[in-house]
């Protein structure tokens, strides 16, 4: 098997084959990101794909699961992924295929595009909005707006075709979480996606929001504000979702159907939030930080 750059995909895909289609992030700005540092993007040849499938299917030959690896293949050509799409049936053809996609690779492709594509395999995306707010997706630098999250994320619902969303929480900074994630509730109550991943960001190292933190442009959530973020969110939502809470960023870890959990999984929350002391904030601060580098 090839691989020319990192392995980056969802906690609830570890037991997917992974196959390498791109090697970096067409975007590769966000400010809070270092997953792709050192890594331009670039397309892995057919011939690689071919081979590396072919191996795995001596090794694993009934993969339902395969995950499309890159930063988000899904901007690649409709003519580009619909030939990986092939090669990934001409081995699999039970499979199912999954990716990342940035906000812009939708915005970019028309619905016929997406029910193509949906067609050949490619029926489950992952799409990193980060959140629902135009002020902070502008001072990370995602490249996109929210008018564009919703356009995108329609067009998939159009196609048919399933997607998850990951949340990233404490972006806003300091003192703007909560009406943050008011905006987010309000974006994702116009959408469908069938699942949300809730993380929290950490300020890594090498990254400009790094840089941002220690000049003071940034400043830092505590970890009461990230969960009271959460909580927020979650209690404005009105989707019939399953969410996911990711352990190595948030101090909870659930998988739940929201609505039908609501009420518990909201008053077990705001438990653990009148319980933390600065001690437990201070320490669930550096678990989420030391935790978020494995």
């Amino acid at each position: 098997m090839t691989f020319n750059g990192p392995i980056v995909r969802p906690q609830t895909d570890a037991d997917s084959l992974f196959i390498e289609v791109t090697v970096g992030c067409t975007h590769n700005s966000c400010t809070f990101c270092n997953f792709y540092k050192g890594y331009p993007f670039s397309i892995a040849p057919l011939e690689q794909i071919e081979a590396d499938l072919k191996e795995a299917s001596r090794v694993h030959p009934h993969a339902r699961k395969i995950w499309a690896n890159g930063g988000n293949p899904y901007a690649l050509s409709t003519d580009k992924l619909a030939a990986v799409a092939k090669l990934i049936k001409k081995y699999f053809p039970e499979s199912r295929i999954s990716t990342y996609a940035r906000v812009d690779d939708l915005t970019r492709k028309s619905v016929d595009e997406m029910n193509c594509l949906r067609e050949l395999g490619f029926i489950d995306l992952v799409v990193g909005f980060e959140c629902g707010d135009d002020e902070v997706l502008k001072n990370v630098n995602k490249g996109y707006t929210v008018a564009d999250i919703l356009s995108g994320c329609k067009k998939l619902e159009e196609a048919g075709v399933d997607y998850r969303m990951i949340f990233l929480g404490g972006l806003a900074g300091k003192g703007r979480c909560v009406e943050s994630a008011k905006k987010t509730a309000a974006l994702l109550n116009q959408l469908h996606p069938y699942l949300l991943y809730l993380n929290s960001v950490s300020i890594m190292p090498g990254t400009k929001l790094h840089e941002d933190w220690e000049q003071g442009r940034f400043q830092e959530a505590g970890e009461g504000e990230l969960v009271s973020e959460l909580i927020a969110l979650l209690e404005d939502m009105e989707n019939e979702i399953a969410v996911f809470a990711a352990p190595n960023t948030t101090p909870f870890s659930f998988f739940v159907n929201l609505q039908s959990n609501k009420g518990k999984l909201l008053s077990y929350m705001r438990d653990f939030l009148k319980s933390l002391n600065d001690k437990e904030e201070q320490e669930a601060s550096r678990n989420r930080h030391r935790k978020s580098k494995i």
